[in-house]
């Protein structure tokens, strides 16, 4: 069952250093024939198995043999959210993606370093790196709560982004400052269980800068669900297993008042705080939409569908050969009546 409406394109290792994850409703492919081939790709990818969304993409790449359409592809299609460990922080594990990709390296919130090592990968500042570090902390216990501390991982990525006329529009004191001139970043959690099913959630935050003369700050949230449900079966059978997997993305804004304007260490607390309520808004919102709408409807109509034929029993047999029986007597005796 496929339950995505709409696909948000995931920035490139260099396009996520300086910009938002936007909506991708024209194809940015230069040549027809280049986004004919993408639209057929993502029409297909749409109807097949997302559980096995990573190994679809790899057999359409191999088709295409085009470095440019398969980037373009692996842009547009998300794929579960992949764990790795950090060495350096006594295994700790955090979570792959294209948001902390460089090359075919991965950079660990712990510890900044790049997993296989790479010496010249993309760091965040230092200011950012605190506030990213913070907010692992703050979000490793928000994933506790809501998805148990032994089956889930949280991971957050934090990078700048590239403001328009920078040299211009600075505001004074503090808004010079990362948190005050806006950022980007990735919050995700994957919870997966024994069965093979799995819950992603991928939340690409883009903070606004705060301007001069003014104490808001506009928050711009594109949320993406991934999930896999495997039911346990009372057989072995492979015919009799049911999977429901599917993803489900949301896009929303919201605004917020930045109290500490003066205090670059507060702004980035406050950020924190506002993003935190942003996601946990959103996401019960989207568990409830997904659990009522696409689930419940889901189970009914496998009932509908798949409704067990009820066999006689002994007592139900016994008492239809009784009522035969009867039913033959009372004939016999009615022929006989009639007879004399």
């Amino acid at each position: 069952m496929m339950l995505t409406p709409l696909k948000i394109a995931r920035p490139t290792t260099e396009e996520a250093r300086t910009s938002y994850c936007r909506p991708i409703y024209p194809l940015s492919m230069s040549s027809p024939s280049s986004a004919a081939v993408i639209k057929s790709c993502l029409d297909i990818v749409r109807r097949l198995d997302p559980a096995e969304t990573e190994k679809h993409l790899e057999n359409l790449t191999k088709l295409i043999s085009n470095d440019d359409i398969s980037d373009e592809l692996y842009q547009r299609v998300d794929v579960p959210l992949k764990v790795l460990k950090d060495t350096n922080a006594d295994d700790r594990k955090f979570l792959a993606c294209d948001h902390n990709r460089d090359g075919d390296s991965h950079r660990s919130p712990w510890s900044n370093m790049y997993f296989p090592q790479l010496e010249d990968g993309f760091c965040p500042s230092d200011r950012l790196r605190q506030l990213e570090l913070h907010a692992n902390e703050v979000f490793d216990i928000y994933r506790e709560l809501y998805f148990g501390k032994s089956s889930s991982v949280s991971s957050v990525y934090l990078w700048e982004k590239e403001e328009p006329n920078n040299n211009n529009n600075h505001s004074e004191g503090t808004n010079n400052d990362e948190t005050a001139a806006g950022f980007s970043g990735a919050f995700l959690i994957q919870n997966k269980v024994d069965n093979g099913s799995y819950w992603n959630s991928i939340h690409v935050v883009d903070v606004g800068r705060i301007e001069r003369g003014s104490s808001m700050c506009v928050y711009r949230l594109t949320t993406t669900i991934l999930i896999s449900v495997s039911p346990s079966s009372k057989t072995e059978q492979e015919s009799t297993t049911t999977r429901i997997s599917g993803s489900l993305i949301r896009q929303n804004v919201r605004e917020c008042k930045i109290i500490s304007s003066q205090d670059s260490n507060s702004i980035g607390s406050e950020h924190i705080v506002n993003i935190g309520k942003f996601i946990e808004d959103v996401e019960t919102e989207m568990r409830k939409e997904m659990d009522s709408l696409y689930i419940q409807k889901t189970k009914n109509v496998v009932e509908m569908i798949r409704k067990d034929v009820m066999k006689p029993t002994q007592g139900q047999e016994h008492t239809r050969v009784l009522n035969e029986a009867v039913l033959a007597m009372a004939m016999n005796r009615k022929a006989k009546l009639s007879g004399k």
